[in-house]
């Protein structure tokens, strides 16, 4: 198989880690509410509440309409808090898939600059170098915990990384 375009390059890797990375988090993901904030996230956007401070607000209103679709698809109220739970394995799922698309922009631009295109062989090991940034911020420590768990860390984490993603966007133009 031959990758003849960087943008193939980037469509590939940023679907394989995202769905290597949402299939993960689905079976490992906390299926009712765990210790410390989780279990005030989880009601906050539930009833769609203020919880401590500084309150969230997006996090509970994005929330809301996964506490939403969980009560719609099931009568068990443990399945607000999966679904609650699972809002952060998809935000970091995205926030992985995104990792591995500036990878690959940032060694495109290293490998032949901003004016130059890259031939299949670099594609190719663009591609690789994508799906191991991918999979790496996926699946390190850190992110791991609050992939898994309703926190707020993982929406905060993949709207950052969303940040670079579209200053990069915005440099390739």
């Amino acid at each position: 198989m031959t990758i003849d375009s960087i943008k193939k390059a980037k469509n590939i890797s940023s679907w394989v880690v995202f769905a290597i990375a949402l299939i993960v988090y689905f079976f490992s993901v906390e299926r009712t509410g765990s210790l410390w904030d989780v279990g005030e996230f989880i009601l906050g956007a539930y009833k769609l509440e203020v919880v401590h401070p500084p309150g969230a607000p997006l996090f509970m209103l994005i929330g809301s309409m996964f506490t939403f679709l969980a009560e719609l698809l099931s009568d068990d109220p443990s399945d607000i808090a999966f679904a609650v739970n699972m809002m952060s394995g998809i935000c970091t799922a995205i926030g992985a898939a995104l990792v591995a698309r500036i990878t690959i922009v940032l060694g495109g631009l290293a490998l032949v600059g901003r004016d130059n295109t890259t031939d299949a062989s670099q594609n190719m090991s663009l591609t690789f170098a994508g799906l191991a940034s991918g999979l790496a911020t996926a699946f390190c420590s850190s992110i791991w915990f609050s992939a898994v768990e309703g926190e707020v860390y993982a929406m905060s984490t993949m709207f950052t990384i969303i940040t670079l993603w579209s200053a990069l966007k915005w440099y390739e133009l």
